[in-house]
């Protein structure tokens, strides 16, 4: 903690570098399965999740320029980990109902880790706590619309 910060401050930190890795997870593994991906509402369906984790991204990267800090970004290692799970997954081709499933299965475990964060970090602003709540939502709605698909 540097020296001037509170601990409220640094919750919020903590939080936000949860939100923003949460989102480049989700947008690294979009990527990597969209391409493949045959099912036109399904694609598009990842389509709209992508851009929803690029725009998360660039705004938790603007709140936490506010507070003149840099976000934690996954390890190239974690990174690397994740793709090679997909491409295991979808080895020799994949099915809607696997890639729903994959995509259900880590948006459920991103919902899991940042209820967590929140859990833990309970002197974050009330408005940071809304935000949080609204993406959990968001992301709980994405599971919904992914399950025809399974």
């Amino acid at each position: 903690m540097h020296p001037q910060e509170s601990p409220n401050h640094v919750q919020e930190r903590h939080v936000l570098d949860a939100i923003y890795q949460n989102a480049a997870m989700g947008l690294d593994a979009t990527s990597t399965i969209l391409r493949k991906a045959n099912h036109p509402k399904l694609r598009a369906e990842l389509c709209k999740q992508l851009t929803y984790y690029q725009d998360t991204k660039d705004q938790i990267r603007s709140q936490l320029a506010s507070l003149h800090a840099q976000p934690l970004e996954k390890g190239e290692l974690a990174k690397l980990c994740a793709n090679a799970s997909i491409q295991l997954h979808c080895l020799g081709g994949a099915s809607s109902s696997e890639i729903a499933a994959l995509m259900c299965k880590g948006t459920n475990t991103g919902v899991v880790q940042l209820t967590q964060v929140l859990h833990q970090n309970p002197d974050i602003s009330e408005s940071l706590k809304r935000q949080s709540r609204a993406i959990i939502r968001h992301e709980e709605a994405y599971m919904q619309r992914l399950k025809p698909y399974l």
